[in-house]
């Protein structure tokens, strides 16, 4: 099924965390908020496992089932409260698995989408860690086209172009990106947004952990592969509206 393309302009936020703060849950809803009552928002994207943050095995897996429902119902909440929709990554139960998932929330207390990364990064916490999810799937945040990928699974053109076949106009990518691979979020992002005709967010960390090295660069990338804008290496805030009808 195709769908057909819609005019529209949607007010899109990044924040970029450094991976040393915001150490609880309630201190992550307390920075989601005070970023809500800043700005004016329709979506705030945020990182790869926001909930727990891109740490070791050990850490992550420190967060249960129960922290994993009261953030979600806390954000939910959130999102109906500043009517703004809300992408974030976080470990998810599901039966006897876990997931390396994330959420789109919408604004009347409900979920529009939940990702499950179908492409595990070939590293020892995420391998040993977490299931694989099986598909891709298009929705709608208003009237706009969206789909939602997770770090790694964005490097494969073939997903990104079965998604552009399927009318997705807004790629969300939550992301864990380190030092080393700074190079995906300089370019191959802008390539994959200029080749698909279609705008990429990518939300990374910034900061260095025990275990990597966060090279920031979180951006908001056009369909024409040009940054709207484009993140340091600091814990930072931004936003912009975003013009979709240059897509129809």
């Amino acid at each position: 099924m195709v769908f057909m393309k819609a005019r529209e302009k949607m007010k899109i936020g990044i924040f970029q965390p450094n991976i040393n703060n915001y150490p609880s849950i309630k201190s992550k809803l307390t920075k989601l908020e005070d970023i809500l009552i800043q700005h004016d928002l329709d979506l705030l994207v945020l990182p790869e496992l926001f909930l727990s943050f891109y740490l070791t095995k050990e850490q992550v897996s420190q967060y249960t089932k129960e922290d994993v429902q009261l953030f979600k119902q806390k954000v939910l909440q959130i999102s109906e409260k500043f009517q703004c929709h809300l992408i974030y990554g976080y470990p998810e139960f599901a039966n006897k698995e876990r997931f390396n998932s994330v959420l789109v929330t919408g604004t009347q207390n409900d979920i529009i989408y939940n990702h499950r990364k179908t492409f595990l990064a070939p590293n020892a916490m995420e391998q040993s860690l977490f299931s694989k999810g099986k598909n891709f799937e298009i929705f709608k945040i208003h009237e706009t086209l969206c789909s939602t990928l997770i770090c790694y699974e964005f490097e494969f053109p073939e997903i990104v172009r079965k998604l552009a076949r399927l009318g997705a106009q807004l790629i969300l990518v939550p992301t864990a990106l380190i030092e080393e691979f700074k190079f995906v979020s300089n370019e191959m992002l802008k390539t994959r947004a200029f080749e698909n005709q279609i705008v990429m967010v990518y939300a990374n960390y910034c900061g260095k952990s025990d275990s990597h090295d966060f090279c920031g660069n979180s951006a908001i990338v056009n369909e024409k592969g040009e940054d709207i804008f484009r993140l340091g290496s600091e814990e930072e805030f931004a936003m912009a509206e975003v013009n979709f009808e240059s897509q129809v």
